[in-house]
């Protein structure tokens, strides 16, 4: 009797765990809606464009996840047999060579499917046969380029702080030891207390650096990313003023 319950467990453990992340996905997208719809100027095309950007992302990091647990089976296997979940990250545009071997089998096999995926793949078909038809495949691949670029710059842009922003400027024309940078810090201290109240100078470095805007060297000199110089050049194409911005 045992050995059947684990056997039974054994059989939906897998499926069992992809229907709470659904679940949570769907949560986290219901409330990701919520937050860019109070984006200004931000068009409800562009909302849905950045969700479904934001699950392809996630999507391929589950791929990405299962390549660990696979890893025994797939060590047994011939090459000619096995099959790569890799997917190329922001880090190839670093000077690096992209490698990719995306593994589309598995990612679909796993994604999830809804009423409104069908609705957009329909739509952004007929926009690809209107604006590029004899090159679909281009148009999907800049459609995606760009809507994930856009939803990047625009999650920073929403919690960035104008200090943090205003060091990113400086650092575009010159390298700055991490003393000096202090001085944007503390320069938003003093206009706006009550933000800062709970968030330290280090928080303040570490979250540019974890959103790879800002390279800290061993010497404590501080230098722009080209993520960083990205964000700059994307905010002045869209007219964004830092000095709209707390903080």
């Amino acid at each position: 009797m045992w050995r059947w319950i684990v056997s039974q467990w054994n059989d939906i453990k897998g499926n069992v765990k992809y229907s709470i992340l659904v679940a949570l996905w769907w949560i986290v997208t219901w409330v990701g809606k919520i937050l860019l719809q109070r984006i200004p100027h931000l068009s409800s095309w562009m909302v849905w464009a950045i969700l479904l950007c934001l699950s392809l992302v996630v999507f391929v990091w589950l791929a990405k996840s299962s390549k660990v647990s696979l890893g025994v089976q797939a060590s047994a296997m011939q090459p000619s047999q096995r099959r790569s979940t890799s997917f190329p990250s922001l880090s190839a545009l670093n000077a690096q060579t992209p490698s990719v071997t995306f593994n589309s089998y598995e990612h679909f096999r796993r994604a999830y499917y809804s009423p409104l995926t069908a609705e957009i793949e329909e739509n952004i078909k007929i926009a690809a046969e209107q604006n590029q038809p004899g090159d679909h495949e281009g148009f999907y691949a800049r459609f995606i380029g760009v809507g994930l670029v856009s939803y990047l710059h625009d999650m920073t842009w929403a919690y960035i702080f104008k200090s943090q922003l205003l060091l990113l400027m400086e650092l575009n024309r010159n390298n700055l030891p991490l003393a000096q940078a202090k001085t944007y810090y503390d320069r938003g201290v003093a206009d706006y207390p009550g933000i800062y109240v709970k968030y330290s100078f280090q928080e303040w470095i570490e979250y540019m650096t974890r959103e790879q805007l800002l390279i800290r060297h061993p010497s404590d000199m501080l230098e722009i990313t080209h993520r960083g110089k990205d964000l700059l050049r994307y905010l002045a194409h869209w007219g964004r003023d830092v000095n709209v911005k707390a903080g």
